[in-house]
């Protein structure tokens, strides 16, 4: 404090105003050129190896903090070095970062040239209407738009992503009225609204729409991925064939409210995801169906479940309800529940509340093992002797000889387990094949319901069943 006040005493108020004016033009260089750098390299890389929301936060608030003090180290020493200079050519420390500062915003003011632009590539065709999607348009390129026919562009823009948009915005609308080709402004606001109206506005067009539409949005990114799926999804008569640049789930490991998981057969178990992450995985057409496994145990569920199920028909998305309490786990309910996943379109999603509750496992290893394991052959393996699968993962049955053993490892059955000693059994772990165990107690088996797929022997079945806390669950 006492430096502070000796600081304010012998420095007058132009400096202190000079000190502000360089830490926001060398904070505002600093920044976007390590946005466009080792920001989004870390972010990447950071993507890449499952870390969270929280975690990428985290990165870019301590990248805040690094530029806000390396701006301020810089600016103190330049002001200072000002102040005390009697150098003519001084006067560079105040024109020298306001050239940077406009050299930066010149780029961001114009994205034809900001890094990450995507390119024109994409197109759905139908019977009497054509859509093209991409990054926002210069000036030239509205011209040539107009030289290929295009009937007009739908401009995603919104005013109130300020700076930049409203500027674009202006400039878009003079442009397309010197070209003579129409605007039709559909403003969406990523992550923050629900986009209702301009929704409807899409949907009217492709009722009653004709020729070749150009829509775009910045950078050609999320919000043209949602105008995209929902073209998709109102029409069957589609020219997908250029269409690859959708972020699909197998790109990223983890979202704000647990890791994702792959169940087979395109299923996918997520955690509810954030209004940003569903716009940029679940909307953006790669994902065909979700269904919100989330139970009604509180109101704060219900709420949940009714405004996911507004927003994904806003959005034209297949939705269905199919609650399942985790914590109080229901085996024969769970068996509806994946029988009836069969007839839903694929990729699908799963939705529950989180995923880094412990019930996630038991739930990613039913379903797994329901999709992976074929019941019937493995219950023929022992004829004439019966198999019966007790849980998803878990089957039971009589002693198997060694053919036996390596037929089981074969079908997807990855450990034996003996639950009394026997002569012709004993712990083994072989890495050709099954792995077996011996487990002389009487106490619970839950645990093998979320490790992988079983095979349990040598104790009667109805000792068998009651070692485990769950109804089995019906076939």
């Amino acid at each position: 404090m006492n430096f502070l006040k000796k600081l304010a005493g012998q420095k007058p108020l132009r400096f202190y105003l000079l000190l502000l004016y360089l830490v926001g033009s060398i904070g505002f260089v600093a920044g976007s050129l390590l946005f466009w750098g080792p920001i989004r390299w870390t972010i990447d890389y950071f993507q890449q190896e499952g870390a969270s929301d929280k975690t990428e936060s985290l990165i870019i608030k301590f990248y805040i903090v690094l530029i806000l003090l390396f701006a301020s180290a810089i600016s103190y020493l330049l002001s200072k070095r000002y102040w005390e200079s009697e150098k003519r050519n001084k006067n560079l420390t105040i024109y020298l970062p306001l050239f940077f500062f406009a050299a930066i915003l010149f780029l961001w003011m114009n994205p034809q040239y900001t890094p990450g632009r995507s390119e024109r590539s994409e197109k759905i065709v139908l019977a009497r209407i054509s859509f093209v999607f991409g990054p926002y348009p210069s000036k030239a390129q509205i011209i040539q738009l107009k030289k290929e026919n295009f009937t007009g562009i739908i401009s995603l823009l919104h005013p109130a992503v300020v700076p930049f948009e409203p500027k674009l915005i202006s400039e878009e609308d003079a442009a397309a009225s010197e070209a003579g080709i129409e605007i039709i402004h559909t403003p969406m606001l990523p992550w923050v609204s629900q986009n209702i109206a301009s929704i409807e506005t899409i949907k009217k067009i492709l009722s009653g729409g004709k020729g070749k539409y150009y829509v775009h949005c910045y950078l050609g990114k999320d919000r043209v991925n949602v105008v995209r799926r929902i073209i998709e999804s109102q029409n069957v008569a589609t020219d997908a064939s250029n269409i690859n640049t959708y972020r699909t789930l197998n790109e990223i490991h983890k979202f704000a409210g647990g890791p994702l998981f792959y169940l087979g057969k395109a299923v996918y178990l997520l955690p509810h995801p954030t209004e940003e992450e569903c716009l940029g995985y679940l909307l953006s057409g790669y994902v065909k169906h979700v269904v919100s496994l989330i139970d009604n145990s509180s109101a704060q569920n219900l709420e949940m479940i009714k405004k996911d199920s507004a927003l994904y028909a806003a959005y034209a998305m297949e939705f269905s309800h199919l609650p399942f309490d985790g914590k109080n786990f229901d085996y024969t309910k769970l068996h509806t529940i994946i029988d009836s996943l069969k007839h839903f379109a694929k990729p699908l999603v799963l939705l529950v509340k989180t995923t880094d509750q412990k019930e996630t496992l038991q739930l990613v290893q039913a379903i797994k093992s329901t999709f992976a394991l074929n019941t019937p052959e493995l219950e023929n393996i022992l004829q004439p002797e019966k198999i019966e699968r007790l849980f998803p993962n878990i089957f039971y049955g009589p002693l198997p000889n060694e053919e036996q053993k390596k037929e089981l490892y074969s079908k997807g059955i990855q450990n034996l387990l003996a639950l009394a000693l026997t002569p012709t059994l004993s712990p083994s772990k072989n890495e050709n094949g099954i792995s077996v165990f011996v487990k002389k107690d009487n106490g619970k088996l839950d645990s093998l319901l979320s490790g992988g797929t079983w095979y349990l022997c040598g104790a009667p079945r109805e000792q068998t069943v009651k070692r485990f806390s769950y109804s089995i669950e019906k076939r």
